[in-house]
């Protein structure tokens, strides 16, 4: 079976593992079983979901590890979506109003087809982890950039294409990419796959600048992560 390599969607860069040793005393194993013994809840109650999924915890990093794992195992890719946004949005890259215009139009069919068949591309991944966040008390947010695919060096792609989050756990950032944990695009039926990969939960920032290039530079976390807002 191959995998596609998508813009907005992952990488198969898998051999690269995420970096927890701040939190090295944290027992994710009990964590993943309470986002795993809510598999298949919908959308249609998020402060519900939120609750049930963090609820049981005392710390930040256990509530939004419940949040990241149960996005990135019950949210769907979409690959379809994403040629018709990288469609339009090549058609439109010369037009400031047209395509502002489109994000728009295409931001609310995303989120509506999100909520109702848990169906996304990166968007809505992280719509969804913010959102969820916030309902557990924690300060979230989407950070929008470039994602690496293909043999374009990251540095000279010139149009953004990917989302991920930037999370604030005892008062220092850090960056966390469920689109890209979720599974990957099976190349002969293009249809998704779950397939959990942890690496990009709270991944070093050096490494994670490999394959992510933040819009706003202070989201690479580079300097004092601690001294944003």
């Amino acid at each position: 079976m191959r995998k596609i390599v998508i813009i907005w969607f992952f990488t198969l860069v898998w051999q690269v593992q995420a970096q927890t040793g701040d939190f090295n005393k944290v027992d994710f194993d009990a964590v993943d079983k309470i986002a795993l013994s809510l598999k298949g809840e919908g959308l249609n109650n998020l402060p519900l979901l939120a609750h049930n999924l963090t609820n049981k915890f005392e710390t930040d990093v256990e509530r939004f590890r419940a949040i990241y794992v149960w996005v990135s195992q019950n949210i769907q890719n979409d690959y379809y979506l994403m040629l018709k946004n990288d469609r339009k949005r090549r058609k439109f890259k010369n037009d400031s109003l047209l395509l502002n215009n489109w994000n728009d139009t295409f931001k609310r069919e995303v989120f509506q087809i999100l909520l109702k068949d848990k169906r996304t591309l990166c968007t809505g991944y992280t719509y969804l982890i913010k959102e969820l966040a916030s309902l557990a008390g924690l300060e979230c947010e989407i950070v929008d950039g470039y994602g690496k695919t293909g043999k374009t060096a990251l540095k000279n792609m010139t149009t953004p294409n990917h989302s991920w989050n930037a999370v604030k756990l005892n008062n220092k950032w850090y960056l966390a990419d469920a689109t890209w944990s979720s599974g990957f695009i099976d190349g002969d039926t293009y249809l998704f796959e779950f397939n959990y990969n942890d690496a990009y939960f709270l991944m070093e920032p050096q490494q994670f600048a490999e394959e992510h290039r933040p819009i706003e530079k202070k989201w690479a976390l580079q300097t004092n992560a601690s001294s944003i807002h």
